[in-house]
């Protein structure tokens, strides 16, 4: 059975703070239902969110052992001002604390930081790492952009190197990046909206995988697991292009496509083709299943993996045994 690393929780006292709110993240009420109101976006939501005895039911249905649940950044709490960020994160932590406590072998949670104040984010951090039982935290994929970037959310990374955990860097904004909390802010309406979105986010995961694979960033952690949402974003499709600009422009350096089996990554929303892809540069060993359920379907990451090119070896590292490995030293449970 399956191990999910990517994977997203909103327990119901969470949602109705988001349902007392009128800017995002805010819930509201419709005749179809309830809708999510996100920084970018909308997403209608239901009980597959917070019902997690369902959950389990679903999990044991489709074949999924345990998920690694977390809060998403691109849900818009965690890059709130931090005076109202804090109370998001450390109500979804309790929660989520609570919830992996009691069904240690099924579910494991992430902690949510305020990140608009870095020293609060350290704090809480260390309240989920020492006092509720988490095993990590969820840090936003913008953070990563650029190195200079990088550097200024070295504080939370220390910390995990400190004390230990998982660092999952999953889409999301960064604080000064929240155009949407501007008085009069408009939302701009473009053409083919979904396909855009989607690109978007893609290539910033990408831009996220150059600062982690061809600096020294992560040098400085050898004490933290790490893996990237979404397959690495765009980089396994345009490494070839980026080797060909080394090859002519600088070609003493050594090829990028040399220096990308140092992260780990899942397979969340893709395909068989792209999961091919991603293991012909990170190698399958670097490969972990990964869904974004409930937004996302599992069954399509499941038969992702089924119909990809590879080994049975292979797809069951990526099913099951890399994530057991990548996580053994803060989810002993998996290698049961």
């Amino acid at each position: 059975m399956a191990i999910d690393l990517h994977t997203h929780y909103l327990p119901e006292p969470v949602a109705d703070m988001m349902r007392a709110r009128t800017s995002a993240p805010f819930i509201s009420a419709g005749d179809g239902g309830e809708t999510f109101h996100m920084p970018n976006g909308t997403l209608a939501i239901n009980a597959a969110y917070h019902d997690m005895d369902a959950r389990l039911e679903f999990m044991d249905g489709i074949g999924v052992r345990a998920q690694m649940l977390s809060l998403a950044g691109l849900f818009g709490a965690d890059s709130l001002p931090a005076e109202e960020a804090l109370p998001f994160c450390r109500a979804f932590n309790d929660h989520v604390s609570e919830l992996a406590g009691r069904n240690k072998s099924r579910f494991a949670g992430l902690a949510s930081l305020p990140f608009a104040d870095m020293d609060a984010a350290v704090a809480e951090y260390e309240r989920g790492r020492n006092e509720l039982g988490l095993i990590g935290a969820i840090l936003p994929n913008n953070f990563f952009l650029t190195l200079d970037w990088a550097e200024k959310i070295r504080p939370v990374m220390d910390a995990a190197n400190r004390l230990g955990g998982h660092i999952f860097i999953h889409p999301g904004p960064r604080p000064d990046q929240r155009a949407d909390l501007a008085p009069g802010h408009t939302p701009s309406v473009r053409d083919n909206a979904f396909a855009r979105a989607a690109l978007d986010v893609q290539s910033m995961v990408g831009h996220a995988m150059v600062t982690l694979l061809f600096t020294d960033y992560l040098d400085a952690y050898p004490d933290l697991s790490l893996h990237v949402a979404n397959m690495g974003g765009t980089l396994p499709d345009v490494i070839e292009r980026i080797d060909h600009v080394v090859v002519t422009r600088t070609p003493d350096e050594p090829l990028p496509s040399s220096m990308a089996r140092g992260v780990h990554v899942d397979c969340s929303s893709l395909g068989p083709r792209a999961i091919e892809i991603a293991v012909s540069l990170f190698g399958p060993e670097h490969i972990v299943f990964g869904t974004d359920c409930p937004i996302f379907r599992t069954d399509w990451s499941l038969k992702a993996i089924d119909s990809a090119q590879l080994s049975e070896t292979e797809k069951e590292g990526i099913r099951t045994g890399n994530a057991a490995q990548l996580l053994a030293g803060v989810w002993p449970e998996l290698g049961g």
